[in-house]
């Protein structure tokens, strides 16, 4: 399809052949030379041509594009998106996928969130909007904990595997970007003048290996994966489906959920059998690995399960996170004293702060497990 000449009355319309922007919600136009990307958070515009999409604007929506060509698609007057829908809406293809309170058909709603989730969330970090790595990071480890507790429902776990460990190579990969901000920014009270140079080249480096990430082609292939499985689970006839994924989700997810949770309380029983150091640091994450896994699973079969746990495992979670920052803080606060001198004290301070996590971690998971009880019953 070749570039629409725009003239003066008119606005051409971008997208690809298949029109993948449209079917996300988003549009992009070109009215003399002034390009408008529109998203639900509102228009990010550039200047340039009526006969090529800018490079920069092309790059915000290669999670949507993936990297197929843009192409003008239509031309309409005064009617703006109005007509621009009742000109191409007919190209949507939409199969019906009807709801249902099947295990699957619960969990899979939650599944396309979190697939929608992350595509919206890499328009936001490439744009340098505040907290887009981290929503980014989010939506990854929801669905790897997903896959990981309801592989029953979605098709298996050998079916899931791979793409569990991409999934954990992206959330990898925008990890460093993630934790030098937060750290950044918990150094507020004592940092200086080098300790912020430092911390500002540590930033940049952190969000180049992010950008390289999201430029290449392992992370398209991710997407494209990813979109598959929504596709395979949601149009595999339903008389092929495993019968836990048939069973109505209220009778099959809170037995998973509970497995997820029998994990948590294990790791945290075997705290007790490590003293301060790097082994009980490992035996921490692990909890906190599984307790993510078990967050995940509450938020994905909420709507099946007999439990209300919000406070106490928002509870639970703060503490693990607050031990965790106060790890890295440890591990970073070595490296900046050979550029900022003597920061002992903040490291002692972190080292309190994480053994206060820690002997906290019995009493919120006694109180969680306690909230948790129906699951058990």
């Amino acid at each position: 399809m070749s570039a629409t000449v725009v003239t003066a009355s008119d606005t051409a319309y971008f997208d690809t052949v298949s029109l993948r922007l449209l079917r996300n919600d988003l549009t992009l136009s070109v009215d003399n030379g002034s390009w408008c990307l529109a998203t639900p958070d509102g228009p990010v515009r550039f200047a340039g041509t009526g006969l090529a999409v800018p490079p920069a604007l092309a790059r915000l929506v290669r999670a949507y594009t993936r990297d197929d060509d843009l192409v003008a698609v239509a031309r309409v007057g005064d009617g703006g998106t109005t007509e621009l829908h009742a000109l191409l809406d007919h190209r949507i293809a939409r199969s019906p996928r009807p709801l249902d309170d099947s295990a699957r058909g619960v969990v899979l709603r939650y599944v396309r969130a979190q697939i929608a989730a992350l595509a919206a969330a890499d328009l936001a970090a490439r744009q340098d909007k505040p907290d887009a790595v981290h929503r980014m990071r989010v939506a990854t480890r929801r669905l790897r904990g997903v896959f990981s507790v309801y592989a029953r429902v979605l098709g298996g776990r050998r079916l899931l595997k791979a793409l569990g460990d991409e999934l954990r190579w992206l959330g990898g990969e925008l990890g460093p970007a993630r934790d030098i901000e937060v750290q950044w920014a918990r150094s507020r009270p004592w940092v200086g003048e080098r300790t912020n140079a430092c911390f500002a080249v540590l930033s940049e480096e952190a969000r180049e290996r992010a950008r390289c990430a999201l430029d290449g082609r392992r992370y398209l292939q991710l997407l494209t994966a990813l979109d598959v499985l929504e596709v395979v689970l949601s149009e595999k006839p339903r008389r092929k489906w495993p019968t836990a994924a048939r069973r109505p989700a209220a009778r099959v997810l809170p037995h998973l959920a509970r497995t997820a949770a029998e994990k948590v309380d294990a790791r945290v029983s075997g705290l007790a059998a490590h003293s301060a150091g790097p082994g009980r640091d490992r035996a921490v994450h692990d909890v906190r690995k599984a307790a993510k896994r078990l967050r995940y699973a509450l938020e994905a079969g909420a709507e099946a399960l007999p439990v209300d746990a919000k406070p106490a495992l928002r509870a639970f979670q703060d503490l693990l996170g607050e031990f965790q920052d106060a790890v890295v803080a440890r591990e970073l606060l070595s490296a900046l004293e050979v550029a900022d001198g003597d920061l002992a004290a903040v490291r002692a301070r972190e080292t309190v702060n994480a053994d206060r996590c820690v002997a906290a971690l019995p009493k919120a998971w006694h109180d969680l497990r306690r909230a948790l009880r129906p699951l058990w019953t």
